[in-house]
């Protein structure tokens, strides 16, 4: 972290003008009273205010040099304020302090009506911003205690490591507050006797711990932005949403010395949505990632199935390696990029590869600057990295790897424009351009239009083995086995066909020893392929809540039986009539994500920079669709047109859908 904050520094030098003659020794020092002098210019009646906090720390070099940072980097720092943002604050605050604690439904509702009141929210607000308005009793209490704290807990963090990760009085644009006051009164005691032993290098672990149990970690996720918590309000939040958790994790750990900031992965990268989480430094240069009641470390414990393509650290100081791109005016930018306070550390995440890609802009007008990588995210295509672009290429650095990536340019109206195929760049670093010139085609067959999560791949364990028999006894005294379900690779629909004789009025699924069941569905056909609707329906009893036996055959793929104790799950079904089957198809319990009937579904390709429909068909009673003349090597998309929100991109390999 270090070598990155030297980098920084050697970076402002080089924009700022700087006299030949000055000694090499004295440049980052004149460089930072070239920043501070500049800043402070811009401090308008607030000038006196900041100055007067430097001039109380002139004769304590570090606190001066502490203090020194903040303002240096105060430009920009602001929160939104109007007095429907302010009712919102008093609101929620009162529904989280109430006594005693609700469950969580209650406060889904109170964000659903604070909401309402801020319907114009960000921008019927006013910006209040740090350099024109903050107090210099405010700053001074700030560093005091940031650096008392750090003084008993300074054994592994450098000076530069606390100013970046402890000192800032801000974490994101909240509104500002006597917070570290407030979390060390509230965790103060617990704290104490760390601090009164002699060090020992564990300590900071046990302290986060301590800081970082008994919440509720329940997420609100929100249809639009939010204002965000002041962080001495933050305790009394009862659920909330990944930022703000990782928020008050992290005024937690830094009220006490701990240096601690934000990650954030911008959009993951087989999957929709992004994430944010905190880390807490075991040095200078290492950190552990965790989320909100989780160790130290323990972040992707439960997310090693997620792809990474950028972690981005936000940081209180300016970053110079996004200088030019945030301030960059003439050029339409991806709000991402509008902040130049976050750095790269995708690297301490993932392997990772720079990979240099041919920009092509036929539909530019005129030249551009900038060129970008966006990741899909199940409907759109979101910005997570950015490059200059120079003689018609653009060089991308630390890329996480697993993952599919589209170039892009924005034109002088603000609209994206493909500038190359998307691409692959797999595990090991290797990049395939999904360009298919559509000479050479295939036939393909989808079974479904999401990837299986970790939890999908367990229900299917679950159900194999299971057995199916027939029986003319209720009880079922007298049955025939009559199929057998050993292997399910897939999350989907298995057609079973059955070949026996006689007929029989009762049908009856056993779950494998060890399993809950966890069956979606069974549908029954008789010899004329007809589907069976059962007379009734009994089972096994103590099914977990919402998962009863009764649910195997309402004809519904997102219901399911699952019992609670890990054997005996059964569900049977009574005929009509005594009726000889002809087949049966058997589903998993689901995510819905499968080729269910009666619906239509639209197979896309990637060409050009749009999608292009290949095919549209109504899906019959098939665990697969069947799509002819498909070009090979390019990236598609399964779209169920009549219902469903979750679709993910993916190829074609060796007969089978590889999801990306």
């Amino acid at each position: 972290m270090n070598l990155k904050l030297l980098f920084g520094i050697a970076c402002w030098c080089l924009v700022l003008p700087l006299s030949s003659k000055t000694h090499p020794k004295n440049k980052s020092q004149e460089t930072s009273q070239s920043r501070l002098s500049e800043v402070l210019a811009q401090s308008s009646a607030n000038r006196s205010n900041l100055e007067q906090v430097l001039s109380h720390y002139k004769d304590d070099s570090l606190k001066y040099k502490a203090a020194c940072f903040l303002i240096e980097n105060m430009t920009g720092c602001h929160y939104l304020m109007s007095p429907d943002v302010q009712e919102y604050y008093d609101y929620l605050h009162s529904v989280f302090s109430a006594e005693p604690e609700q469950v969580n439904d209650v406060y889904m509702n109170a964000y659903v009506k604070a909401i309402h009141g801020i319907h114009d929210y960000p921008y019927d607000c006013d910006s209040i911003y740090d350099l024109l308005s903050v107090s210099p009793e405010y700053l001074i209490k700030n560093i005091d205690s940031a650096y008392d704290m750090w003084q008993k807990n300074c054994h592994s963090y450098s000076f530069e490591t606390f100013c970046n990760y402890v000192l800032p009085h801000r974490i994101g644009n909240e509104p500002l507050s006597a917070w570290r006051e407030t979390y060390i009164s509230r965790y103060g005691k617990e704290l104490d006797g760390y601090f009164r032993k002699q060090y020992n290098y564990y300590f900071p672990f046990t302290a986060c711990k301590l800081l970082n149990i008994n919440f509720n970690g329940a997420v609100f996720y929100s249809p639009k932005p939010l204002p965000e918590f002041p962080l001495d309000k933050l305790l009394r939040v009862r659920i909330a949403y990944c930022d703000a958790y990782s928020t008050r994790i992290v005024a937690q750990l830094r009220a006490f010395g701990y240096p601690s900031a934000i990650d954030f992965v911008p959009q993951w990268g087989n999957r929709s949505m992004g994430h944010s989480w905190s880390v807490m430094f075991v040095n200078d240069d290492y950190t552990l990632p965790f989320g909100v009641n989780e160790s130290p470390g323990s972040q992707f414990d439960e997310r090693s199935d997620l792809t990474l393509p950028k972690v981005y650290r936000q940081t209180y100081a300016h970053q110079p390696w996004l200088y030019e791109i945030s301030r960059d005016h003439e050029s339409y930018v991806p709000s991402l990029f509008r902040s130049d306070n976050y750095i790269d550390v995708t690297d301490k995440y993932v392997e990772t590869t720079d990979v240099t890609v041919p920009i092509d802009m036929p539909d530019a007008s005129e030249p551009v600057r900038w060129a970008y990588l966006a990741v899909f995210d199940n409907k759109t295509w979101v910005p997570v990295a950015f490059s200059s672009v120079n003689d018609g290429q653009a060089v991308f650095e630390k890329l996480g790897r697993n993952i599919v990536y589209l170039p892009f340019y924005m034109d002088s109206s603000g609209k994206n424009h493909s500038a190359n195929s998307p691409f692959i760049l797999d595990r090991e670093g290797n990049v395939t351009f999904l360009s298919g010139d559509g000479s050479d085609k295939e036939r393909i067959l989808v079974s479904r239009k999401y990837k299986e999560s970790e939890i999908l791949n367990k229900y299917n364990n679950q159900l194999q083995h299971s057995m199916f028999v027939v029986s003319n006894d209720r009880d079922f005294k007298d049955s025939v086995i009559v199929a057998t379900l050993d292997a399910v690779p897939e999350n989907r629909y298995y057609t079973l066909p059955l070949h026996y004789e006689g007929k029989y009025k009762y049908f009856k699924f056993i779950s494998a020893k060890d399993s809950h069941g966890n069956i979606a569905e069974v549908q029954l056909f008789d010899d004329s392929g007809k589907l069976m609707c059962p007379k009734s329906v009994y089972g096994g009893k103590s099914g977990t809540e919402g998962h009863n036996f009764e649910q195997v055959y309402d004809g519904d793929v997102l219901t399911s039986y699952s019992r609670i104790v890990p054997d005996g799950a059964w569900s049977a079904a009574e005929l009509e009539l005594p009726t000889h089957l002809s087949k049966i198809r058997v589903h998993p319990r689901s995510d819905g994500n499968s080729i269910n009937a009666g619906d239509k579904y639209q197979l896309y390709c990637w060409h050009d920079g749009h999608w292009h429909m290949l095919g549209e068909q109504v899906a019959k009673y098939e665990d697969a669709l069947s799509f002819d003349n498909v070009p090979k090597g390019v990236l598609l998309l399964l779209h169920n047109a009549s219902g469903g929100t979750e679709e993910r991109i993916f190829t074609y390999e060796n007969g089978k859908q590889v999801w990306w």
